[in-house]
C-alpha cells in the first residue's frame, strides 16, 4: 500500500463495519483501541474505557475544555470525553459509516449536545478554527496517516497556546524489514513508523515537553483477545468469501489481528501513549 489515501482508508473501514460490529458485540463496547489491563480492568470494555482514562490522565484534560477528537470511529471516545471530563467534543472522522455509529454513541450516552461529528480528512481540518481547541486526541488514529507530519501541523494550528497533543497507538520498537508489518499495514490501512520517528515529528511540527509511556504489556491480554477470535474466525471467514459473504479485506483483517499479536510477543510492535504541548 505505498500510495495510502484517506478514500482507500475510508473504504476499507467502510467494508470492515460488519467486522467491528461482530467484536463490539463480543467485547460489549464500541471501541476498536486496545484496551489497557490491570488488576481493577480485566474485562474488555473496562479495559477499553482505562486506556482512555490514562491518556486523559496523562493530557490533564480539564472540566470542559474543547478536545478535538482525531479518527474518532464509532464514538466511543468522543463520547467518553463529554461525559467522563465534562468537555466539549469534535469528532472527525473520514468513515461515513463509523460517523452513523458515532451520532448514535453520543444520543446513546446522553451527551450529543457536547458531541459535534464531523466527515473530514484530519490532514487538512478545513472546519477547524486556528486556535480552536485545548487538546487534539487521537486513538490509534494517526498510524493510518501516510503523513503524520502534516497531521500535527494542523494540530498545532488549532490549538490554543500551551494546547496539548494526546495520542494512543501502535508503533514499530525499531525499524524493520518483516514481512508480517506490511502485511497488518495492507489490511488495515496503516502506516507504522517508530516511536523514536514521531518523537521527531512532534518536534518538527513544533510541539515540546513530549512525554512517552509504553503500554505494551498492558495491552497484551488485549492482542491475545483479538488474536484468539480472529484465529477462529479466519477460517470461517475464508469459507464464506467463497460464496461472496465476506470480502477478502474482511478476511485480510481477521490475519491481521493475529499478526498483531505476533508482532507484539516478538518485540517488533510496542504500544505507547504520548503527550505532547503546542510550542
Amino acid at each position: 500500500m505505498s500510495n495510502l489515501d484517506t478514500d482507500e482508508v475510508a473504504a476499507l473501514y467502510d467494508d470492515l463495519l460488519a467486522t467491528y460490529e461482530l467484536e463490539w458485540r463480543r467485547r460489549g463496547h464500541r471501541s476498536m483501541h486496545l484496551g489497557c489491563y490491570d488488576e481493577d480492568h480485566q474485562e474488555p470494555a473496562a479495559a477499553a474505557v482505562n486506556t482512555m482514562c490514562l491518556l486523559s490522565e496523562m493530557a490533564a484534560i480539564e472540566q470542559g475544555e474543547r478536545v478535538l477528537a482525531l479518527g474518532c470511529g464509532a464514538g466511543e471516545d468522543a463520547a467518553w470525553l463529554a461525559r467522563a471530563n465534562g468537555a466539549t467534543v469534535v469528532g472527525v472522522d473520514i468513515a461515513g459509516r463509523l460517523l452513523d455509529r458515532a451520532r448514535e454513541t453520543a444520543e446513546k450516552q446522553g451527551v450529543a449536545d457536547r458531541v459535534t461529528l464531523v466527515q473530514e480528512d484530519f490532514h487538512e481540518l478545513t472546519s477547524i478554527a486556528e486556535g480552536s481547541m485545548d487538546v487534539v486526541w487521537g486513538l490509534e488514529a494517526l498510524s493510518h496517516s501516510p503523513d503524520r507530519g502534516v497531521v500535527l501541523e494542523q494540530a498545532h494550528r488549532v490549538l490554543v497556546p500551551d494546547g496539548r497533543v494526546a495520542a494512543s497507538d501502535i508503533f514499530l520498537r525499531d525499524p524493520t524489514e518483516d514481512d508480517r508489518v506490511s502485511a497488518v499495514e495492507t489490511a488495515l490501512g496503516l502506516r507504522l513508523g517508530t516511536i523514536d520517528a514521531f518523537e521527531t515529528t512532534l518536534a518538527g511540527a513544533g510541539f515540546e515537553q513530549i512525554s512517552v509511556r509504553d503500554e505494551t504489556e498492558r495491552v497484551r491480554p488485549d492482542t491475545e483477545n483479538r488474536r484468539q477470535f480472529a484465529r477462529l474466525a479466519h477460517p470461517v471467514g475464508r469459507a464464506l468469501g467463497l460464496v461472496g459473504l465476506v470480502s477478502s479485506r474482511q478476511v485480510d483483517a481477521f490475519r491481521a489481528s493475529v499478526l498483531v499479536h505476533d508482532l507484539v510477543s516478538d518485540g517488533v510492535l510496542g504500544y505507547y501513549l504520548v503527550t505532547a504541548e503546542r510550542a
